[in-house]
């Protein structure tokens, strides 16, 4: 299992920062080799605005977890106060691909006393060297100590076992310790998804494929929760929607836009961008949503999501 994780938490990383610097890359081997020893069980699920829903709010996670859930493959996803948890799995790099998700931490279950917290702590970090710093976060207020206090206790217990030093402000490994309702939740990696909101939860529309851009105002377009049922005058390559996508998608060809408003569909999603802007021959409303983008922000972006 650990020669699995460490592949695809190498290869993740260096696509996203290590690119020619191989400094970097020897201090997260000696990092991920630290935790050999360390079995992750669970997966600590953070969404983001969807507590901004209000009333609606339960409708938006159900989405959510229905989206995970067919994405990763994953049988079950537990809501709790302010995240979502499930069971570890060795493909979690696919929750990246579920919009409405913020990011997530690879974590460790322990029982909600000091005790064993601290004891899980000193071995998340054993063989680490240089700072820290210690994130506690309390949902469960039975527990006795507060946020700030367990800064404190655990701050200078691990100064004490081991030659780690605390550094508030730029610190070389940062302790995360979230204690809820289910347990005490440890982890060193916050991995960043893309946030948004879960697909599907505002509909569907119709997006023209022509070209790139247009694939990326898709995603854009699940990204904000619509479902998207793809169409394009001639074969397209729709794989990168499907990554996205937690239901399947179906290329349909079209000779015409008027087609779409046959299928009782009013609108239709363009990749065009300001500088090959131009008029449909259509009474559908057209949306643009890459119309302030130029060519090298859409492909900044596509490669973002091509990353995952």
């Amino acid at each position: 299992m650990f020669a699995l994780f460490l592949v695809e938490k190498v290869s993740l990383l260096r696509k996203r920062f290590f690119i020619g610097n191989p400094f970097l890359l020897v201090n997260l081997l000696k990092e991920s080799f630290c935790c050999i020893n360390m079995i992750f069980t669970h997966i600590l699920i953070r969404a983001g605005e969807l507590f901004l829903k209000g009333k609606n709010a339960p409708m938006f996670e159900h989405k959510l977890v229905d989206n995970a859930k067919k994405i990763t493959g994953v049988s079950s996803i537990m809501r709790l106060r302010g995240r979502f948890l499930s069971h570890y799995f060795e493909n979690h790099h696919s929750l990246t691909k579920v919009f409405g998700i913020v990011s997530y931490s690879p974590a460790v279950r322990v029982e909600k006393n000091l005790d064993d917290i601290q004891t899980k702590a000193l071995e998340l970090l054993s063989g680490l060297n240089g700072t820290f710093k210690i994130e506690p976060k309390r949902s469960d207020k039975r527990f006795p100590l507060t946020s700030p206090e367990i800064n404190i206790v655990m701050g200078k217990y691990i100064e004490e076992h081991t030659s780690l030093k605390f550094d508030g402000l730029h610190p070389d490994h940062l302790l995360g310790v979230e204690i809820n309702q289910e347990g005490a939740y440890l982890f060193l990696e916050i991995i960043p998804c893309f946030g948004g909101l879960p697909t599907g939860v505002e509909g569907r529309v119709m997006v023209l494929l022509e070209n790139e851009a247009s694939i990326l105002a898709g995603l854009l377009l699940m990204k904000r929760g619509c479902d998207i049922v793809p169409v394009a005058f001639s074969l397209f390559d729709i794989s990168l929607l499907q990554q996205y996508s937690p239901r399947k998608l179906e290329l349909s060809l079209i000779q015409s836009l008027d087609e779409i408003s046959a299928r009782g569909m009013e609108v239709v999603v363009s990749g065009q961008c300001f500088d090959d802007y131009k008029k449909y021959d259509t009474h559908l409303t057209v949306l643009r949503p890459l119309i302030h983008y130029n060519e090298e922000e859409v492909r900044k972006q596509l490669d973002g999501f091509r990353r995952g």
